[in-house]
């Protein structure tokens, strides 16, 4: 046998953790896989607290709500144990906001800002910036006061198509972050 000629085909496997108390991040972080896979991408997608070994993977894609101005306490504290595993591979960052639901500028530069810590870390080859969605059922009573003190209003202000159209650039972008290491 040649080994010269032998050709060997190395299966790339992608990761989307994701933190969600209320189920609006989590549902597209099942959006995002779908349509990677369309792309042909093999994708695991886990619930941050289902993560615990990522060696295995060539690229992971996180996704988080922001409550009270930051990224969700576990979700910041996967990426603080796992920092070592994901700065070597393409990662992806996503985030839902409710103060998204006027896709402002000004708003948006708001939310990079409370990413910025996470960018610096994770030097993400792409980030995306989503409303989130308010359901008050779901809520335990005492969240349910302190949201509804805000005057927050209740409903579900994702852009379906805003996150598909992410979703589809990001095998590009991994297939370029991958050349370039």
């Amino acid at each position: 046998m040649n080994l010269d000629n032998a050709s060997t085909t190395i299966t790339q496997k992608y990761v989307i953790v994701y933190a969600s108390r209320y189920g609006s991040t989590a549902e597209i972080a099942l959006r995002i896989g779908n349509i990677l896979k369309t792309h042909g991408l093999e994708i695991d997608i886990l619930p941050v607290a289902q993560a615990t070994n990522l060696e295995s993977y060539s690229g992971a894609i996180l996704g988080s709500p922001i409550y009270s101005g930051e990224w969700a306490q576990d979700m910041i504290q996967f990426m603080n144990t796992q920092k070592a595993v994901l700065q070597p591979i393409p990662v992806a960052i996503f985030t839902t906001a409710l103060r998204l639901r006027d896709n402002s500028e000004d708003m948006r530069q708001a939310v990079l800002g409370t990413l910025y810590p996470y960018s610096i870390q994770l030097k993400p080859i792409a980030i995306g910036l989503f409303a989130g969605a308010l359901d008050y059922q779901k809520l335990s009573p005492i969240v349910h006061l302190q949201l509804k003190s805000k005057n927050l209003p209740e409903g579900d202000f994702r852009d379906w198509g805003q996150i598909e159209a992410w979703a589809h650039t990001l095998p590009d972008l991994i297939e370029s972050a991958h050349s370039v290491r």
